[in-house]
This record gives C-alpha cells, sequence and structure tokens, in this order.
C-alpha cells in the first residue's frame, strides 16, 4: 500500500512544531500534565503539509501489540520527533481499533546547541523526563553505568507490552545512516521477541523532498541462548538493523552495509 500526501517541494522540507495550535503545550510540560501523543502528531503533520510517502502499511498487524523498530533519522529543520509523530499517526490510520503506540526515548542528549549557547545536560535531562510525563512515553537511561535505572525501565516496558504496542529507535541518536545500537538493546528486543511480540522493521528517510516510512514484515529474533552475553547481544542487535536496513536505500546501510549485502544475496 502506498499513500503520498502534501505538494512537492524542490527544497528540504522545514518541519516546525506549530505554536498556535498547541499553546497549552508549555505549561502543560512545565506542570507535568497529560497530552495525547496522537492527537498532537496529528496537528504537527496537518501543520507540516509536505510531501510524504507510506510503504507497506499493510505489514502491520491487524491486532495485537507489536515492537516497532525504526533507524533514527534526524536532519535541521526535520527532528526527531516530527519522524516518530508521523509514523504515529500512520499507524493510527493502518490501525484504527488498536492506534496506540508507546515511544521509548533516552534521557539525554550531548553537545546540543540552541545557536551558539550550548545546552546543559541536566536541562535536557530535565526536558526529557517532562516530556516523558507529559506523553506518557518511556525515557531510557542512556548511560550504560545506570544499569538499575535501565532494568526498571525494562521491566516497565515488559508490563506495557502485554497491552500495547512499543515503538523504539535502538541506536539513540544518528541522522539516518545505521550504526550500532546501545549494548544492550539486542538482548532486550530479544526478550520482547521472546514473549510472543512481533517485531515490525521500520524504515523512515527522505528521497528528494519527500519523507518516506516503509514497514517490513514481523518477524521474531532468532533464539540464541549459547555464547557470551555481548557476543548474544551483538548479533541480536545485528539482526534487527539488517531487517530494518533492508529497507532503506544503500546510502543509508553505513555500519551494516556487509551485513544488509549478504542478507539480501542469501535471499
Amino acid at each position: 500500500m502506498s499513500a503520498d500526501t502534501g505538494p512537492a517541494n524542490l527544497n528540504p522540507p522545514n518541519y516546525e512544531f506549530p505554536r498556535l495550535p498547541l499553546a497549552g503545550f508549555g505549561l502543560d510540560l512545565l506542570l507535568g500534565r497529560r497530552r495525547s501523543f496522537l492527537k498532537d502528531s496529528r496537528t504537527v503533520m496537518t501543520a507540516n503539509p509536505y510531501h510524504r510517502q507510506v510503504r507497506g502499511l499493510e505489514n502491520l498487524p491487524s491486532e495485537g501489540p507489536f515492537v516497532l523498530v525504526t533507524n533514527h533519522y534526524a536532519r535541521r529543520g526535520l527532528r526527531t520527533y516530527h519522524c516518530a509523530m508521523f509514523i504515529t499517526t500512520v499507524i493510527a490510520e493502518g490501525r484504527p481499533l488498536s492506534p496506540a503506540i508507546r515511544w521509548i526515548i533516552t534521557s539525554e542528549w550531548y553537545g546540543y546547541r540552541m545557536g551558539p549557547i550550548p545546552i546543559p545536560v541536566w536541562l535536557i535531562r530535565w526536558t526529557f523526563r517532562q516530556v516523558g510525563k507529559v506523553y506518557g512515553l518511556l525515557v531510557m537511561p542512556r548511560q550504560a553505568s545506570r544499569a538499575v535505572g535501565r532494568a526498571a525501565v525494562l521491566r516497565r516496558v515488559a508490563r506495557i507490552a502485554r497491552r500495547e504496542s512499543i515503538g523504539v529507535t535502538p541506536e539513540a541518536g544518528g541522522s539516518g545512516v545505521l550504526r550500532e545500537p546501545l549494548e544492550g538493546s539486542g538482548l532486550f528486543l530479544q526478550a520482547l521477541s521472546e514473549r510472543g511480540l512481533p517485531l515490525v522493521p521500520t524504515g523512515i528517510w527522505e528521497e528528494g523532498d519527500t519523507l518516506m516510512v516503509s514497514f517490513g514484515e514481523p518477524f521474531a529474533l532468532s533464539e540464541a541462548k549459547e555464547g557470551p552475553r555481548r557476543d548474544r547481544d551483538r548479533r541480536a542487535r545485528e539482526q534487527v538493523m539488517v531487517a530494518v536496513g533492508r529497507l532503506l536505500p544503500p546510502t543509508y546501510w553505513g555500519h551494516y552495509s556487509e551485513a544488509i549485502q549478504r542478507s539480501l544475496s542469501e535471499g
């Protein structure tokens, strides 16, 4: 299935966060009051009527929760949250009876600037934590040293995944060219897969002025009980990122170019 929206534009479109339609967002962020991510996603997409295309919508499970795994795509004028909002609205259209998806976001960014002014990490952490409260998102500690916090989030994700779909960007950063996800993400996805949750690989990228999203066929991670934990995690991460990469143009394959080529040659 393929669907197009919006006029063509010769220049990369500049996606914005519409301040007037979402005038109450700032106060809700400050107070931590709940908002609907789906409703705000629809508002943001309507306010940015650029060319977009959807592929493989029929691959989404017709019912029941699943785990959507996508690459991390961003550039100046198109933030990661725009991509998540686009995917969220598409899923709601494709699964009107089960439209909800709960996204996992990282706890912080490093080296972020507002023009020439560096943004302190503590402020970024606070903002992400508040965004999580407002939209019911799951905030994953970025630092591997915060093992206890990560474990708590993973347990919460496992409980939520029994009734709601989960959205994950394992790389937790980047511009769209594939890179290795955070350590531990492979075994986390392995655990969800072993609970019977189908993994839906999703690629998001741009072709000219068009924002593209493609959903692949659901799959399960092959069980890997043998070998050191780090090796099992790496193999699971590779399997997931290869499934995502097969949906992307070769220029986005990055770290997984050889693995994707090998996968394609093997059929």
